[in-house]
């Protein structure tokens, strides 16, 4: 795997902590024997919830979760998708498309 793909979602609150493990358990179900990527786990801090995946093209994988995330949006506030090659420390932004400023894994 080259990226880490990073799903950051607004809230560190136990509803939003359970809200992102169904979502990450719906992304394991949907990626089960994929070469392409796989579930690497969840973080809380600093008033948001990351759900890290580890990719070989961050890009793909995305255009195939996107409509899962998207289906979740509706209990869930996110805020940014990003991704950075494994040996850097700078992410690129996937989503929005005019996300400002710059991208933190908090």
């Amino acid at each position: 795997m080259n990226h880490q793909l990073v799903l950051q979602f607004q809230g560190d609150d136990d509803d939003t902590l359970e809200k992102v493990i169904a979502l990450e358990d719906r992304l394991i179900e949907a990626l089960d024997g994929s070469r392409a990527a796989e579930v690497d786990g969840h973080d809380q801090s600093d008033g948001v919830t990351n759900l890290i995946l580890l990719a070989k093209n961050a890009a793909k994988v995305w255009e195939k979760i996107e409509p899962i995330v998207e289906d979740a949006s509706d209990d869930l506030d996110i805020n940014a998708v990003a991704f950075r090659t494994l040996d850097a420390e700078d992410f690129t932004v996937l989503w929005p498309v005019d996300y400002e400023g710059e991208f933190e894994l908090a």
